[in-house]
């Protein structure tokens, strides 16, 4: 029997290719074609999650298992992957601990040294010992740390060096000192009052009249992002600010039939490129230049892991 030559894909095309793919489908006008087709996307990866949880279990009685792992995890694509599906074999505590022994000896050359005390909730703490004059400065030595775990550890939440939120403070501190030495004095007149923002309330979802219409994937939409859902009868304007989502009518306020597709949005402002007025979404849409002037919002919620609106 011949050997069959297998092509090698590039793993970054093929992920764009599905990304661009389910965001087609996000758009698609048919409802229940679109829900159907995003429902039968997330099939298939269960499918593929199951696979691979069954195969990684047939190693277990292998000789060689330590070894197979070993070589697998050193694929890139391959440790994504299982990343993804929750499989990685080796767990977040060791990993973040092997990275950290990695990056030692570096940060030892630069007269620092680091000691891993523990990883909880997804976080991992840590203490960061600088003995040298010319070592870097703590946020930058964060930085690289940071960078080598994204690598090791995609799926950490976050670390926290111990005290390092002393050492901000106690040099934000010194810097408002050094500013009252130096800055003159001002005169007795009042300084104008300041814009207080103030977090709206979470709107009541029990209550509420209308259709519940799902109209995109909550999955992989990020915080500060905004998108315009305009097709058949539905003409929205929808976004995620502080983890939350909200939802408006695609109409400017000034002029209710011009649609804001054209809209320049600089989270949170979203400026209508015709009037120039620009809404504030963390404000539920009000308008800066007119106050008397607001974005038609919906009521909005997540369920079942898409954004749906009520129409």
């Amino acid at each position: 029997m011949s050997e069959r030559a297998v092509q090698e894909r590039d793993a970054g095309e093929l992920v764009g290719q599905l990304n661009a793919l389910v965001e087609e489908l996000e758009q698609y006008p048919d409802t229940e074609v679109r829900e159907k087709a995003l429902d039968l996307v997330q099939i298939i990866l269960e499918l593929h999650g199951e696979v691979l949880r069954r195969i990684l279990a047939t190693f277990d009685s292998l000789p060689l298992k330590e070894q197979i792992l070993s070589r697998m995890l050193g694929d890139d694509v391959i440790r994504a992957i299982l990343l993804i599906h929750d499989l990685l074999p080796v767990e977040l505590h060791t990993r973040v601990a092997t990275a950290i022994d990695e990056l030692r000896p570096h940060l030892i050359s630069q007269g620092c040294d680091i000691e891993l005390l523990g990883v909880d909730n997804g976080r991992a703490r840590m203490r960061l010992m600088r003995s040298g004059k010319g070592a870097p400065p703590v946020a930058a030595l964060k930085l690289e740390i940071e960078k080598a775990l994204d690598v090791a550890a995609p799926d950490l939440l976050g670390i926290d060096i111990e005290g390092m939120a002393e050492q901000v403070e106690a040099a934000a501190k010194a810097a408002a000192l050094l500013g009252s030495i130096i800055t003159p004095a001002r005169s007795e007149t009042p300084p104008p009052a300041k814009l207080v923002q103030i977090k709206r309330p979470r709107p009541d979802t029990k209550n509420v009249s209308g259709t519940w219409v799902p109209v995109v994937r909550a999955l992989g939409f990020e915080d500060g992002q905004f998108k315009v859902i305009n097709y058949a009868e539905i003409n929205l304007l929808v976004c995620k600010l502080d983890g939350e989502f909200s939802a408006y009518r695609n109409a400017c306020a000034a002029e209710p039939g011009h649609p804001l597709d054209d809209a320049l949005f600089d989270s949170p402002m979203l400026i209508c490129t015709c009037h120039g007025y620009s809404y504030d979404l963390r404000r539920a849409g009000a308008c800066v230049e007119r106050p008397e002037l607001r974005l038609q919002s919906l009521p909005s919620k997540v369920e079942d892991d898409k954004v749906k609106v009520a129409l």
